[in-house]
């Protein structure tokens, strides 16, 4: 065989080689699930360093919000956590995490302190947090010490953990190995290039009030060593060793007695390494009759705004973190605000029923007008709950059987009366019309209409809302709301009526 054949050989063999690289590629990327690039592809196309990062599990991807921090308080910051996430699986998200970014802060949440297992028993999860990580020294590593769980190799032979097949290290370290099965699952969410707007956090939208939760004495604590005390103190001198400041936290959340011992034993790890420690579950901050997603865990977006604005008025007050607004590397966040605040809109448009709604409201950067049609809704304690966590004076509204109510960034609010048909705010007065010829009726502010509705909704509403932006006072929303049935033992229901 001649030379000339060899090399062609030798060049058709290399350029098969190439395609085939190429379509496994194409094909990984198809296949893989899309949750954990649409989590941190901001983190990856920002060139510019982040100045605060937030780990820990689903209670920090629910409870801190990085654009509303950007908004107050001008803070460039991501949110990290996983949901489940081990405090190993965070500290190794965290050293991945560096190798991208130079940050002025670390704030790590204690939730599972008293774990003594590395990864999550639902091993997509894990998936979520690392895969968008490209192989490097670090994710090695990562795989490698992650997969090196006792503990959870125990579970997995007890039969307690049913996706073992899923964790293995070549899984971490490319993932095609377990989703090149999906073609049959592949839909429209794996060929959109949609990505997070809250840089990493998640809005979970619900409400839901929890059971009593038990005290715990400040003396109670977790005893002795597990995975997770050792996972943070590795967090914790990893950050010292490259001049990063730490901040500790335990969110709030209708915690357990384990939970809450865990909490107190965060204090002890926090004074041996100097470092500072907020402990949520002691101060009175979030109300859990309005501020929780589910009755034993996360928390709904009012409460993840207090504990946002909590965090970034406490870490400008103590850290050496700038407020970037105005900084030219950080311009594009200006935009990325303004597509958040429309990804908030929307979520407002979607609910149905008036407690989330009202929930929502639970927001700075609102106005509001509540029209109160049906006195009956002062009687409930439900309702009164979340008038009262948009600042509003219940006893004296019920009091003066007040039927408008002008909120001001979801803090404040003026009882108003529209016995005259009008109600007279700070920006402008809103005048509620009959309309001619039984037409209905139409609020207005400033002689410009803001709504009009039929005599048959109206009469059938309980109570309509009106939505404001707060720096301009467009008209983000209304909705009317009607009673549709009572629970037993609980509250009237409200649910929006359909136009």
């Amino acid at each position: 065989m001649g030379r000339w054949n060899i090399a062609k050989r030798i060049l058709g063999c290399a350029v098969a080689a190439g395609l085939t690289v190429l379509a496994l590629g194409a094909a990984a990327g198809m296949l893989q699930r899309k949750d954990s690039d649409f989590k941190y592809r901001p983190y990856f196309t920002q060139e510019a360093d982040f100045d605060v990062l937030f780990f820990g599990t689903s209670h920090v991807i629910n409870g801190i919000f990085p654009m509303e921090l950007w908004k107050d308080y001008g803070i460039v910051s991501y949110n990290f956590g996983g949901h489940g996430n081990e405090l190993a699986t965070s500290y190794w998200v965290m050293r991945n995490a560096l190798d991208y970014t130079d940050p002025k802060l670390v704030v790590i949440d204690g939730l599972k302190l008293g774990s003594d297992v590395k990864t999550y028993a639902n091993f997509s999860n894990i998936h979520q947090s690392l895969d968008a990580f490209p192989i490097s020294r670090t994710k090695i590593a990562a795989a490698s010490d992650l997969l090196d769980d006792p503990v959870m190799d125990e579970n997995i032979a007890a039969g307690l953990v049913g996706d073992a097949a899923q964790r293995t290290k070549m899984s971490l370290l490319w993932d095609f190995t377990i989703y090149h099965s999906r073609w049959n699952g592949l839909g429209q969410a794996d060929f959109a290039s949609d990505c997070t707007k809250e840089k990493g956090a998640e809005s979970r939208i619900a409400v839901s009030v929890p059971d009593e939760i038990p005290y715990v004495p400040a003396d109670e604590k977790l005893e002795g060593e597990t995975a997770g005390t050792r996972y943070l103190r590795r967090m914790i001198k990893e950050c010292q060793s490259r001049g990063i400041q730490v901040l500790l936290t335990y969110l709030p959340f209708p915690s357990t007695k384990e939970q809450q011992q865990e909490a107190n034993r965060i204090g002890e790890l926090a004074l041996a390494y100097d470092v500072e420690y907020l402990n949520f579950l002691d101060m009175d901050l979030v109300d859990y009759d309005t501020d929780c997603y589910d009755p034993n865990s996360h928390l709904n977006p009012s409460g993840a705004r207090k504990v946002t604005d909590f965090l970034g008025s406490y870490i400008m007050e103590h850290y050496k973190v700038a407020d970037q607004r105005t900084h030219k590397a950080y311009e594009d966040w200006h935009k990325d605000y303004e597509a958040y605040q429309t990804f908030k809109e929307e979520n407002l448009k979607q609910q149905g029923t008036a407690d989330v709604y009202l929930m929502l409201l639970a927001d700075k950067n609102y106005n509001a007008l509540i029209e109160i049609k049906d006195p009956a809704l002062w009687e409930s304690d439900y309702y009164n709950a979340f008038f009262e966590n948009l600042g509003i004076d219940t006893v004296k509204a019920a009091a003066a059987d007040a039927d408008c109510l002008f909120v001001k960034g979801g803090s404040q609010a003026d009882d108003l009366s529209t016995a005259d048909q009008k109600a007279r705010t700070e920006y402008g007065t809103f005048v509620y019309k009959k309309l001619p010829a039984q037409e209905g009726f139409s609020m207005n502010l400033n002689q410009t209409e803001l709504y009009r509705i039929n005599t048959e909704q109206a009469e059938s509403e309980a109570m309509h809302i009106s939505v404001f932006e707060k720096d301009t006072m467009r008209l983000v929303d209304h909705a009317g709301f009607a009673v549709s049935d009572t629970n037993e033992n609980t509250h009237i229901n409200l649910n929006k009526i359909q136009n």
